[in-house]
């Protein structure tokens, strides 16, 4: 049965299916929904807007029902804007107790319509189970409010013009971080219009976000597209910096771990280089088997259209973030029966807010984090107080 959450605060258990509007739990016979919402939980429900690959309502809207979804977000917007003028704490009063009975059936009832036409209409993505689950990630991170030291921020805002700018942006808001998972062409997330801008915040300060237990532990890969490329060509992954192996392995010991980093990244994102030849990283096969007719095909199912000079970069970047985001999944599901959990993820790191108490648990995720679908990978740790001090 397709059915939307007409209300998702915990006190108003409000959905409609079958033309009615229900005032209770959800039974298990719901079967598909527009877009996940905190009530659905841990219900393996369709999601229309992920087989409709990100896109918004109105876009993935067809032609017939255009005009009646205007017409009708409109009357739902007028009354969301006579809540706002008379001051309404929506948080306080549920959805449906406002709205009345008859606009609430008109509104829900098409978005029940455009989710059919939509499942009906379009081939379910072959990497739909990752995108479904990265969506419901991203979409329990936002929930959860960012804590600031605002007395740091103070300080920073009287010296950075950067922090000066986010204080008047945000300084009375509640802050939250809203990725938008179909955000780039290659898969790495992107940010919402309105969520506090975690990915592109400067580093000198980030001291000003602070955990909301007692710290913050940040896992990230070594070396994570090496070792992308290293497994799509068909070798283990070596459990030592990627870099010191790459010096031996590549460069006969010839040159300082520094350089080598250097010289392989050169190579790495420059199509045309031929300044390397070793059959570790061999970008021709990985090519032949992952590029094809202008579609680039990941091993995590994830197509991106490309010319043949974005091709191994698309390739190589959205593999390795996928790898990324399917671990930062794999460990948000384990912390549910935790206090710890996914306070952010930062290009290809994931930032854990950790009690000490549960400080032991760190092992089993580092273990989940390492254990990737592209062979064991070398994981990086780093612990602070602040997201600005990080060791």
């Amino acid at each position: 049965m397709i059915f939307q959450i007409i209300d998702d605060k915990r006190h108003c258990r409000g959905y409609f299916a079958d033309g009615r509007l229900r005032m209770r739990d959800l039974p298990e016979s719901l079967s598909a929904t527009w877009d996940w919402s905190e009530l659905i939980e841990d219900r393996d429900v369709v999601l229309a807007r992920v087989i409709a690959e990100g896109k918004t309502l109105k876009d993935a809207c067809p032609d017939h029902l255009k005009d009646r979804l205007e017409v009708r977000e409109t009357k739902i917007k007028a009354h969301l804007k006579s809540f706002i003028t008379s001051k309404v704490n929506l948080s306080d009063i549920c959805f449906y107790d406002l709205v009345p009975e008859r606009d609430i059936k008109h509104y829900y009832s098409l978005l029940n319509e455009i989710t059919e036409w939509t499942i009906e209409n379009n081939q379910k993505p072959q990497n739909y189970r990752l995108m479904h689950n990265i969506n419901i990630m991203c979409k329990e991170i936002s929930k959860q409010p960012i804590l600031v030291n605002k007395a740091r921020w103070k300080w920073h805002a009287e010296r950075d013009q950067k922090a000066m700018y986010l204080s008047k942006r945000f300084w009375d808001k509640q802050l939250r971080v809203d990725y938008n998972p179909w955000g780039t062409i290659t898969g790495r997330l992107g940010l919402n219009e309105g969520s506090f801008p975690i990915l592109n915040l400067k580093r000198e300060i980030k001291d000003i976000i602070k955990p909301k237990w007692d710290c913050f532990v940040e896992l990230d890969f070594n070396g994570a597209e090496l070792r992308t490329l290293l497994a799509l060509s068909g070798h283990n992954q070596p459990q030592e910096d990627i870099h010191d192996w790459n010096k031996t392995n590549i460069f006969d010991d010839n040159i300082e771990r520094d350089d080598a980093k250097k010289k392989i990244f050169a190579w790495l994102y420059n199509p045309d280089s031929e300044a390397i030849r070793t059959t570790y990283y061999n970008k021709t096969n990985v090519l032949s088997k992952h590029y094809k007719q202008g579609i680039v095909t990941t091993p995590f199912a994830r197509q991106i259209p490309s010319d043949d000079f974005h091709a191994l970069n698309y390739l190589i970047q959205s593999s390795s973030s996928d790898n990324f985001l399917d671990r930062a999944c794999a460990i948000h599901r384990y912390c549910k029966r935790l206090r710890t959990n996914v306070a952010f993820l930062v290009h290809d790191s994931i930032v854990l807010d950790v009690p000490l108490d549960e400080k032991n648990r760190i092992k089993e995720i580092v273990e989940i984090f390492e254990n990737t679908k592209l062979g064991k990978f070398k994981v990086n740790i780093n612990v602070g107080k602040n997201l600005g001090e990080l060791k």
